[in-house]
């Protein structure tokens, strides 16, 4: 899967700034998508002056109209976007969008948001949950409601979120609605992982309800549930750091990423016919396989073993791009 953006300017323009959303592939991109965006800063203020340099004064327009966009991160002058797309792109076509920049704008949590952790407040301005299909800061003290526990875990929501296992066996928390594939999940990580995760799980309500039901771990790699996982410790008896099942038989592939887990994107995914696993956006230590999974509804959950646990900042469910291909992006300024 790519997710790389190709930004170029292709004139100069007065403001506002626009960009051309070009969907090269032979899928149609459908209402909703949530497209990614990596933008100089300084490329984009040589065109446009007003632009802050922590861009809290913009706003994204599609025919004159706010969109809803969120701010990941800026790094070496680099801005990671997500905009929520309101209309489809046709396979092999374009649609383009506005960047409206104005001295008065400022970050409002509804149309134009940023990471929790980006925020004098811890998600003062996030607006995660208007732009992808599913999303949790874990703000605050306690854990919304849109989550149910299993198996009695730990759990410390102190804006961000640690998962524990309780004293005799695995324990998690899962969204209680079921989420649909192809698919990306992923979360921001707080913290080492240790034998602990994040997954995909096509069951979670057998009777009664067993250890073997919904987790894999890496040094059981036949402990096994209907769907993958992202377990970056991988440190156990595969010594492999992301597994996946299908009707109860574990698989396992890939290496050990602990070293580069902690303050990273985690991503997982699934095209339907092949999985596969991205740090920071296949930056370093991409991996996939080919694979069928039974189900193309899954529930997300976070869950860690007896003894262990997981630390997020946030987690959220996006679509998966056309054939595993971000769409370019062409910046008309």
């Amino acid at each position: 899967m790519t997710e790389i953006n190709n930004i170029s300017i292709t004139s100069n323009n007065p403001i506002p700034l626009q960009f051309m959303i070009i969907n090269n592939q032979n899928i149609d991109i459908q209402p909703g998508f949530q497209q990614l965006f990596q933008l100089n800063i300084s490329q984009l203020q040589y065109y446009n002056s007003n632009l802050a340099s922590d861009l809290h004064n913009i706003r994204f327009l599609y025919k004159g109209n706010y969109i809803p966009a969120w701010l990941e991160s800026i790094s070496n002058g680099v801005a990671t976007i997500w905009v929520k797309l309101p209309v489809s792109i046709p396979a092999n076509s374009s649609i383009t969008i506005d960047m409206e920049v104005g001295p008065s704008l400022n970050f409002d949590g509804v149309y134009w948001g940023e990471a929790p952790q980006l925020s004098p407040t811890y998600g003062e301005y996030d607006n995660g949950a208007s732009v992808f299909g599913a999303y949790d800061n874990f703000a605050g003290t306690s854990l919304s409601s849109q989550w149910a526990e299993i198996n009695s875990p730990t759990i410390t929501v102190n804006n961000g979120i640690t998962v524990a296992g309780n004293v005799n066996s695995v324990g998690g928390i899962y969204l209680k609605t079921k989420y649909s594939f192809p698919a990306v999940l992923e979360a921001y990580s707080s913290g080492t992982w240790n034998y602990a995760g994040f997954m995909f799980v096509n069951d979670i309500n057998e009777s009664p309800f067993s250890y073997n039901a919904w987790w894999v771990i890496g040094s059981l790699p036949g402990q096994a549930y209907n769907g993958m996982i992202a377990d970056p410790w991988g440190t156990g008896s595969s010594g492999n750091a992301f597994q996946y099942a299908i009707n109860g038989t574990g698989y396992t592939f890939g290496s050990s990423v602990s070293s580069i887990i902690l303050n990273n994107i985690v991503s997982i995914y699934s095209s339907g016919s092949q999985i596969g696993q991205l740090i920071n956006y296949g930056s370093t230590n991409s991996q996939s396989t080919s694979a069928s999974l039974p189900s193309t509804t899954y529930y997300i959950e976070i869950g860690a073993a007896s003894g262990n646990s997981i630390s997020l900042h946030w987690i959220r469910y996006r679509a998966y791009p056309p054939n595993g291909v971000m769409p370019t992006v062409e910046v008309i300024a």
